[in-house]
């Protein structure tokens, strides 16, 4: 006789897996077409953010001497194009960490975040060497750091909001 099935429901639900799935390879796509733009299209746009952070945190930087403002503009362009990386790859680390939670959750939950790790910094290490084909752009391993340090921030931050989530749910039954 054949056994019925479960349905599976909330994370593990296909709508759900399907959704996730997406997600994360959306994420994936959008950091992809980031790493193709060649030097010159990247510098004009992490330069036209940079622009905006220094109308904000330095008022007076118009009327600086051109050699200060190259400098202050250069040291701020670095840590916008630093915190990009972070910033992308923590929610690469978000949206892998709740993938595999739609797939996987029953069976590894305390594992999902190593694996979210791994995989994101797989991906970062692909992305650089991606990045050694583009013209004008390099490929490097301080990059890969904090490509890493996010997406292991997204999967931690995710993985505690789920486990949270799961604790208030137990919670509510047992009343």
């Amino acid at each position: 006789m054949k056994r019925p099935d479960k349905k599976r429901r909330g994370w593990q639900s296909p709508p759900v897996r399907w959704i996730t799935t997406l997600l994360t390879v959306a994420v994936m796509v959008m950091i992809f077409a980031f790493s193709m733009e060649d030097a010159d299209r990247s510098n004009e746009t992490s330069g036209t953010v940079t622009r905006i952070v220094l109308s904000v945190i330095a008022p007076g930087y118009e009327q600086l001497a051109p050699e200060r403002q190259e400098e202050l503009f250069n040291s701020v362009q670095t840590v916008i194009r630093k915190c990009a990386h972070f910033s992308e790859y923590t929610l690469l680390g978000l949206v892998l960490r709740l993938c595999l939670e739609s797939w996987f959750g029953q069976s590894g939950r305390k594992r999902l975040g190593l694996w979210a790790w791994a995989g994101g910094t797989l991906y970062a290490c692909t992305d650089e060497l991606h990045q050694l084909l583009v013209d004008g752009r390099s490929g490097q391993l301080m990059d890969v750091m904090i490509d890493s340090s996010g997406v292991l921030l997204g999967a931690f931050l995710t993985g505690f909001v789920l486990e949270k989530m799961r604790k208030e749910n137990a919670a509510l039954l047992e009343e």
